[in-house]
């Protein structure tokens, strides 16, 4: 019996999760569930809700390695220390196409830089969405697409991916890729930096409405601008003519 912990602070791919392991009926595996401490929707799930489901990657890295044969990684908010990967084998499922969207919210770049998206599963080292490849896949990307948008596309794409490989990840199977070059990086920060909108840059038309697009996310108050010491949130609705 093999000892899987899955680290996970996304509802949606936690339910899409489970109809895959169902759906292959692994009896050999055994899956353990756990979120980060940061609350997120999946703290309300049922499965999750009135439990102790809190794990701390540092806190808890020596149980980690002790106790699981594999890690894998899904939309979790903690960085994975050196020594957990170096001494069991862990994995994450990346919402980018690495090695072109490594770091944050890689469909909002995917927008204001023109580059492709995908999704990605990889081994981890020390560093952030690096690693050995797994398995990749692209995404179709067009010009009315806001982040959401694209973002659920991932979603489905990482799922996707997941059930392909889902055997060879779990016996250890796969043929690496080997990432081509460092490709791009993007942090936190560089995402903070492009909320605000400084209503007295230069831009051409095509410049602001993928920076507004990409920044437009469902209900969050992504793009702003200040005025008389307020922030003003700006959203932004395409409609492809049909």
């Amino acid at each position: 019996m093999k000892n899987i912990l899955v680290i996970i602070d996304n509802r949606v791919q936690y339910d899409r999760m489970q109809k895959i392991i169902l759906q292959k009926n692994r009896n050999d595996l055994n899956f353990e569930f756990k979120h980060s401490s940061i609350k997120t929707a999946i703290w309300d799930h049922e499965d999750f809700l009135n439990k102790d489901s809190i794990i701390n990657v540092n806190d808890h890295k020596e149980e980690i390695i002790k106790n699981y044969d594999l890690v894998i990684s899904v939309h979790c908010y903690q960085f994975f220390p050196k020594r957990i990967v170096d001494n069991i084998r862990s994995i994450n499922i990346h919402p980018g196409y690495n090695p072109i969207n490594r770091g944050w919210y890689p469909q909002v770049f995917a927008i204001v830089n023109n580059l492709e998206i995908g999704a990605t599963i990889h081994e981890m080292d020390e560093k952030l969405d690096n690693g050995p490849i797994i398995c990749r896949m692209l995404v179709e990307k067009y010009p009315w697409d806001t982040s959401l948008d694209i973002y659920n596309r991932v979603l489905e794409a990482e799922m996707q991916l997941f059930y392909t490989y889902f055997d060879q990840i779990f016996d250890n199977t796969y043929e690496k890729i080997v990432p081509e070059g460092r490709g791009n990086f993007y942090s936190k920060k560089d995402f903070y930096k492009l909320c605000e909108i400084n209503l007295n840059e230069n831009a051409t038309y095509g410049q602001v409405i993928n920076r507004l697009r990409a920044l437009t996310h469902g209900e969050y108050q992504n793009a702003f601008f200040q005025e008389d010491g307020k922030k003003i949130f700006l959203n932004l609705t395409l409609t492809p003519d049909e």
